[in-house]
């Protein structure tokens, strides 16, 4: 049989098995590939003693996966092998759990918990905790360069510009230097784009550019999430205030101790709520112009639960 026959064969399989199950029962699966790829790709690259230790502490601290997941059904929304997009997503966590490491410093956010377990500096101490984020994030471009068989050019360039000084530092140096009395909703929605929905936008378009797909389908997804990315700060900000304790996996109301202008404070919970929703129904829009499938639903549903979630 003709290569191109079989290929088609396998598509129209993997379309098939992606109609008998929902988004969650699909999340679920590609978590658990997620979680061995991890690990796989850390014993990988080989690292040693306290550095591994602090390194693997933080990347299975009950992570929800969502970029790296993220960019496994864009894989599939473009027809695509996903397989291919393994290293990228694996690049992607590796990155987005660098940032939270750095994020719980006391230099920083200054908190103790994450996912209901002390920070990496609680555990480790300060020094080993940065090293150990450092390493995340250089060594997610070491998997990437040794593993990643896309386009490394487009796809590199495009994470690297998205957790940088033009995307996610960039927001973090916002967040750090303008005071909490100078800001309103349009420098909040500034800011949280750049800390949020930039490594978003990597985990759809620049997954997208790693696959090689037209620029065409790569706006979609970057408009997509951006409008995902700034709802899903809307929705931490609100599950700051009314979330449980122990579903939320880290202290209730430290945005208010500590007199942080969020979304709720400027607004009210209700009316964060409903601008939360506007952005999603921004961010389903925006996937008109793919062309229908299972995976395209998961999509849409996925968005629903960004403003739906309790953590």
């Amino acid at each position: 049989m003709h290569y191109i026959q079989i290929y088609a064969i396998l598509i129209f399989i993997k379309k098939l098995k992606g109609t008998m199950m929902n988004w969650i029962d699909f999340y679920e699966q590609k978590k658990k590939i997620i979680n061995e790829k991890i690990n796989f790709y850390l014993n990988e690259l080989e690292f040693d003693g306290l550095l591994k230790e602090a390194m693997l502490y933080s990347l299975n601290a009950g992570g929800k996966r969502i970029r790296p997941f993220l960019a496994i059904l864009t894989a599939n929304i473009l027809d695509k092998n996903e397989e291919i997009i393994y290293p990228y997503a694996v690049s992607l966590e590796f990155i987005h759990t660098y940032s939270l490491i750095h994020d719980d410093l006391p230099c920083m956010d200054n908190d103790d918990y994450r996912r209901g377990m002390p920070t990496s500096h609680k555990r480790f101490g300060e020094a080993t905790a940065v090293l150990a984020g450092d390493s995340l994030l250089s060594d997610a471009f070491t998997l990437l360069f040794k593993y990643g068989q896309g386009n490394l050019q487009r796809g590199g360039q495009y994470l690297a510009a998205s957790s940088g000084g033009r995307g996610m530092i960039y927001g973090q140096i916002l967040d750090c230097n303008i005071k909490e009395e100078d800001r309103d909703i349009k420098i909040l929605d500034n800011i949280n784009y750049y800390k949020t929905g930039c490594m978003l936008q990597a985990s759809t378009a620049g997954a997208a550019s790693f696959l090689d797909a037209g620029l065409e389908k790569v706006d979609i997804l970057n408009n997509y999430a951006y409008n995902i990315g700034l709802a899903f700060q809307i929705t931490d900000d609100i599950l700051d205030i009314t979330a449980d304790e122990k579903e939320l996996g880290k202290p209730v109301g430290s945005d208010v101790k500590q007199n942080k202008k969020t979304y709720p404070v400027l607004m009210s919970v209700d009316e964060a709520k409903k601008s939360a929703a506007g952005y999603i129904e921004k961010a389903k829009k925006c996937l008109d112009n793919i062309n229908d499938s299972v995976f395209k639903k998961m999509l849409i549903e996925f968005s629903d639960f960004i403003i739906k979630r309790t953590n």
